[in-house]
């Protein structure tokens, strides 16, 4: 026997006479923030390459926000999931499938997009920049990778986007805390939305998540030296790290290949590949 409401009705009768249209209803979108690391020219080719943590960005075709760079990503479709959503904007950023995905944060300012009423889940992912290349999508001019580093000054944070191709600088200053921060653009150049404060939670969660899970090796290529892998945690986290402790951390984590560099100017280093039995906590 169905159970009645107070006005003497079934669920069957409520939900046929029910008019969601009264009701008004935001819009739901994906935001994707796909990080990657890139190897950069050295100099002094006596020693192994610099690493650089790159983000992938796109710059608007339409209104609003017109031209300014931006977080890829789009609407939900009234037939699919949130992760449904994201995999599907990620594949048509990237054109990659079945990459690392970690569900990041809603967002839901009430004025976040002049437009209308948008609420939007963020989504991080990782991938080997070896894998892809940056395209843009029907709703974009262009898409590129973008350094960024976020660095401790005496008057706060500072976060930078830079790329070299293009020479787009784009900064900004933390003025409060950084549990709450706040970002003022010291730039021309500024990011779509809020897309600023997606950015920085996105890097915050992946410099926590490396101090204790394996996660960057999502972002190494198969084979790497020791040397390699710490630069690429230096880069993440933005500071240096001692050699022997690192290395005495990370040694779980990795399997000594048996090969070594060759054509190189310095001492050749060991290849590793990350141990897939490691289950441990790091």
């Amino acid at each position: 026997m169905e159970l009645r409401d107070e006005k003497g009705l079934t669920e069957t009768e409520f939900l046929a006479a029910y008019q969601p249209g009264i009701y008004p209803r935001p819009s739901v979108t994906v935001d994707m923030i796909v990080f990657a690391i890139d190897s950069l020219a050295n100099a002094n080719l006596r020693k192994s390459a610099d690493q650089e943590l790159e983000v992938l960005l796109i710059q608007r075709k339409n209104h609003p926000f017109l031209h300014q760079w931006a977080i890829p990503g789009g609407f939900v479709d009234i037939d699919e999931s949130l992760d449904d959503a994201a995999k599907r904007e990620l594949r048509e950023e990237t054109g990659l499938e079945n990459l690392y995905l970690e569900q990041l944060y809603t967002w839901g300012a009430v004025h976040r997009d002049p437009r209308m009423r948008v609420i939007s889940t963020s989504y991080m992912a990782l991938v080997n920049k070896e894998d892809l290349t940056a395209k843009a999508g029907d709703d974009a001019m262009d898409a590129a990778w973008f350094s960024i580093r976020l660095t401790e000054k005496q008057d706060g944070l500072l976060l930078q986007l830079y790329n070299s191709e293009k020479d787009i600088t784009i900064r900004y200053q933390c003025v409060s805390s950084p549990v709450d921060p706040v970002f003022l653009p010291l730039d021309a150049q500024m990011l779509a939305f809020d897309h600023v404060q997606i950015l920085y939670t996105a890097l915050t969660r992946l410099r926590n998540k490396i101090e204790y899970t394996p996660l960057v090796f999502r972002l190494m290529p198969e084979e790497f030296t020791l040397s390699t892998l710490q630069k690429v945690y230096e880069a993440i986290l933005g500071r240096k790290l001692l050699k022997a402790n690192f290395r005495k951390k990370i040694a779980p984590l990795v399997l000594d290949t048996g090969r070594k560099e060759s054509g190189v100017n310095y001492r050749p280093g060991k290849y590793y590949r990350f141990n897939d039995q490691y289950t441990t906590g790091f």
